[in-house]
């Protein structure tokens, strides 16, 4: 049995407060020899979304097999549950709060498992902290070989809770969609797909409407063909149409927000 398996950390904790340092003691106190990894942190407090969508574009750069943690937790010692999602090629452990619903559409739902084993927790569960006495300890069990069906009882998917992201709407020159993100620079995630501008010439201009605002975008392939201060449409590396102002914030030019509703028309 191969016990060096990659533990992967998605948290909305700051690296300041002892909390992920805490959860890695726990994984290496039951696996010393798990590899564990910090995928993110600092994730903006509670928002549960851009969990689910980092999850969505970061997890297949990871070995089949490897076993993710997530604690962006606004539900923490409520009735919410504690599980295990297993796709098809991987593993997540933590709230049956949608942090895990984009990945699970995406490689596809083996079994969800409802964490009741309190064998695998540790000893003293605190009310506020999850991650570190359940969620850390489970993942650290898994990565040991543990089979799931002894973590707890299966759980029904339609208890599994998931979070609504509508499709987009692709018309001739017309994209109908929705911001599904804002990273840290500022830069608007939308949830249209980047093929759809896989013919465009640099220098199109595409009208961004919202509600009763406008604001004209010049396309560009890459953040330096744009000028300083510039608002530009792109394609980003998640392979999703990007709206955003070079060198400063898409976000708070255009006042769009995560569950925002846009349209894109393109010019000439």
């Amino acid at each position: 049995m191969c016990t060096s398996r990659i533990i992967a950390l998605l948290t909305d904790f700051d690296i300041s407060d002892g909390y992920i340092g805490a959860m890695k003691g726990v994984i290496l106190s039951i696996n010393p020899n798990a590899v564990v990894v910090d995928l993110a942190h600092n994730i903006r407090k509670f928002d549960i979304r851009y969990a689910a969508f980092i999850f969505l574009s970061t997890y297949k750069y990871f070995p089949k097999g490897s076993i993710f943690v997530g604690v962006v937790d606004p539900g923490v010692g409520t009735q919410r549950e504690g599980i295990i999602l297993k796709t098809k090629n991987y593993y997540f452990v933590g709230p049956n709060n949608g942090l895990f619903s984009l990945v699970a559409k995406d490689d596809g739902i083996d079994v969800v498992i409802e964490l009741k084993n309190k064998e695998f927790f540790l000893e003293m569960v605190s009310s506020t902290f999850h991650g570190r006495d359940i969620f850390a300890p489970v993942a650290a069990h898994i990565s040991l070989g543990i089979p799931l069906d002894k973590f707890g009882p299966r759980l029904s998917l339609s208890k599994f809770v998931t979070i609504d992201i509508a499709e987009p709407k692709i018309e001739k020159n017309n994209y109908i969609g929705e911001v599904i993100a804002i990273d840290s620079f500022g830069n608007v995630i939308t949830n249209i797909p980047g093929d759809v501008l896989i013919n465009e010439k640099v220098g199109t201009v595409f009208l961004l409407k919202k509600g009763e605002e406008e604001y004209a975008l010049r396309y560009v392939r890459t953040y330096g063909e744009a000028d300083h201060l510039e608002s530009i449409i792109l394609v980003g590396s998640h392979n999703y149409v990007e709206l955003a102002v070079s060198m400063g914030s898409g976000a708070e030019r255009f006042k769009l927000r995560p569950g925002d509703r846009i349209r894109l028309e393109k010019l000439g």
